[in-house]
């Protein structure tokens, strides 16, 4: 079995592949003081639900945006599980994806939406990733990662808003079904969701655009299935994006 982490600033993502069968998915909290005991507990914790021994896990692929969590990862890799840990990077990727059009670094859970994108739905195509931020990233006809943009997400944009003024309310972030609010509330979500839905169709018709052609639009993230909803240009929602590709790395070093 194979052991997939998605660490992002807010949540972490881990899925358990057997193959290619995705069979258990977990998202908890991002904890950037987690100590390696801590991680060890409660990931055993996770596989006891789930009827797993930790020696069954053959690999670890891992993608963190949180840089002290990686050696964290790594060592309950190792004292946990005894297996191997694949920490994503660009040049981990550089046989499966070109990013030397990329003027930096990008992330690792980027470059896994764009291996996992171009495997799975071809090239040129576009990834939103809807978390903590909102990351889009393209592929163009090539199968090269161009790059993309990235903006405060929609919770993000809230906390934002809300922190930052003294009588606005915290509002569940949902379809506020109109575009007039008649409440302060209606009128947040309406200005939040509708904006950042609205943003996002604007940024991928530019793309569109650029590349001269309309690819492909999967959104993925905590957020996917709220915005797709949405969306004017999303084609496909895949949750497990990020863990796919990860999945598809680590089976291409195994194989090396």
């Amino acid at each position: 079995m194979l052991l997939t982490i998605d660490v992002g600033n807010t949540h972490t993502v881990l899925g358990v592949y057997e193959g290619e069968e995705l069979l258990h998915m977990w998202r908890v909290q991002t904890d950037a003081q987690q100590t390696s005991d801590e991680a060890r507990v409660a990931l055993n914790g996770l596989f006891q639900m789930a009827d797993i021994e930790a020696r069954q896990i053959s690999g670890i692929a891992l993608a963190t945006v949180v840089p002290s969590l990686n050696r964290l990862w790594h060592t309950v890799g190792k004292t946990l599980c005894h297996c191997p840990v694949v920490s994503v990077d660009a040049n981990v990727v550089a046989d499966m994806i070109d990013t030397s059009g990329y003027g930096g670094t990008p992330g690792a859970d980027r470059l896994a939406d764009a291996v996992a994108a171009r495997a799975l739905y071809g090239s040129p195509a576009i990834v939103l990733d809807l978390g903590t931020a909102t990351n889009i990233e393209v592929i163009d006809e090539n199968g090269h990662f161009l790059g993309g943009a990235i903006a405060p997400g929609i919770q993000t944009s809230i906390e934002g808003l809300v922190n930052r003024t003294a009588l606005l309310p915290d509002v569940e972030l949902a379809d506020p079904g109109c575009a007039i609010g008649n409440s302060t509330v209606k009128a947040i979500q309406i200005g939040v969701v509708y904006g950042q839905v609205d943003a996002i169709d604007g940024m991928v018709r530019r793309i569109w655009k650029q590349l001269g052609t309309e690819t492909p639009v999967i959104a993925t993230g905590g957020f996917g299935y709220l915005m797709s909803s949405l969306s004017q240009t999303v084609t496909d929602v895949n949750p497990e994006l990020t863990l796919q590709g990860l999945r598809l790395i680590y089976q291409a070093k195994a194989e090396l």
